[in-house]
């Protein structure tokens, strides 16, 4: 059996500590009110399930129209003198270093019916406001204990590069089925397509069909938002997250050590990764990548798209790919390619074009006619020479090939295969 009140007594703030966190949140609080500006709590900490160490603040702040909000709110900053980065996005928004917390100021509307929302952000406060009126303090312990297992098992987070589940989508599965322990239960019985609906606005998965588009509901999961019937809270979970997420709880129910869910993150580091590539007598590309953008998600998505690039254009030079691996941390995407043969044959054979479609034909074989050419089930092939049959000179092909596409998603490239090593900053 798992001792619960154990783990949450390592990762729920004291209250010494909550005092401290809450009297910073007050203090710049009053700093945004002198300005005019109408500061809103939202995240764990309005709802009081933060976890310790954890000092990302969100903050919303209500204007009544949202003509230049953003720059409004830069203007505050400036004048104060804060510690500040302005992010773009649908609407800027800014990170706020101040005594020890990270203030992530986001400027919405203020409105009183979500109808009147122009942006997904504007309905944050009724979010807040709906799990909160469904909180008592054992609920918001159960919140730490399953924020905390998606995070380590790499399923928490809507971002376009993770694709998993919003802090609001967990709050609202941990209140549809009551505690930690019951929610993994049914985690570990799901099969697409999961519908939770709080409110009970729907009867049949038929009805939902009628009332949200195909793009609202193509997921393995709905969540319908309590607070809009019209929106699908999880329309963003890939199957990917989704599957992740039912394979870990089984894991976690059937292992011995349970505590190593919640203080670790699931992932194999370099030195693991390696000793599989020698098991699996396959060879191993290790990369560093750092996005271009001060925007988290836009930063880690260029970082992630070029990951997936590198692979298929390994690929395509005729290199196999037996299993890739990624893990991303505050700045960086840590990827791994296991890759076979480690070296390709001097000769390959190109696909050419159906014998019948002329123009194509003899184009292909004006430029190969000095090769061997072989017919096979109406089309053309060649017998071409490689260009490159090395890993090593297959990414310098590539890097000279596609620097531009490279340039335009990352400052930064780290390339290592065996001894050998590039580096790249822009």
């Amino acid at each position: 059996m798992i001792d619960y009140n154990k783990i949450l007594s390592k990762i729920k703030p004291s209250e010494e500590e909550k005092r401290k966190v809450y009297n910073i949140i007050n203090e710049f609080f009053d700093i945004l009110r002198s300005n005019n500006l109408e500061p809103f709590l939202g995240g764990s900490f309005a709802k009081d399930t933060w976890i310790k160490n954890d000092f990302d603040v969100d903050t919303f702040l209500l204007f009544k129209d949202d003509k230049n909000i953003s720059n409004i709110v830069e203007n505050v900053l400036k004048k104060e003198n804060l510690d500040y980065m302005r992010i773009r996005g649908s609407r800027d928004y800014f990170k706020v270093s101040y005594r020890g917390l990270i203030f992530e100021l986001v400027p919405i509307l203020k409105i009183n019916d979500i109808k009147e929302a122009k942006n997904t952000t504007d309905l944050s406060p009724f979010h807040v406001k709906y799990v909160i009126s469904k909180l008592n303090e054992k609920m918001k312990d159960e919140i730490r204990l399953l924020k905390l297992f998606t995070k380590n098992i790499n399923v928490y987070g809507a971002e376009s590069y993770v694709r998993g589940f919003s802090g609001y989508a967990v709050e609202l599965i941990l209140i549809n089925y009551g505690s930690f322990e019951n929610t993994i239960k049914n985690v570990y019985n799901w099969r697409p397509k999961v519908i939770i609906d709080l409110e009970k606005y729907y009867e049949k998965y038929d009805e939902i069909k009628k009332n949200l588009s195909k793009d609202k509901i193509k997921s393995p999961i709905i969540i319908i938002d309590p607070t809009d019937k019209y929106r699908n809270v999880a329309a963003s979970v890939s199957l990917q997250k989704f599957s992740e997420f039912i394979y870990y709880s089984r894991i976690f129910l059937l292992s011995e050590d349970k505590e190593k869910f919640f203080f670790n993150k699931i992932y194999m580091n370099y030195d693991e990764i390696k000793r599989l590539a020698k098991k699996y007598n396959v060879n191993m590309i290790y990369l560093k990548i750092e996005g271009d953008s001060n925007n988290k998600d836009i930063k880690n998505s260029k970082a992630l798209s070029l990951f997936n690039n590198i692979k298929k254009w390994i690929n395509n030079i005729g290199f196999k790919i037996f299993n890739y691996y990624y893990f991303f941390d505050e700045n960086y995407l840590y990827g791994y390619i296991l890759y076979y043969p480690d070296k390709l044959p001097e000769y390959e054979i190109r696909e050419g074009p159906l014998l019948w479609e002329e123009k194509d034909y003899n184009r292909f074989y004006e430029k190969h006619k000095n090769e061997e050419l072989i017919i096979r089930n109406g089309k053309i092939y060649a017998v071409k020479k490689r260009k490159t049959d090395d890993i090593y000179k297959a990414i310098e092909f590539i890097i000279n090939n596609y620097k531009n596409s490279i340039r335009k998603k990352v400052k930064y490239l780290y390339i290592k295969i065996g001894e050998k090593e590039i580096e790249i900053k822009y």
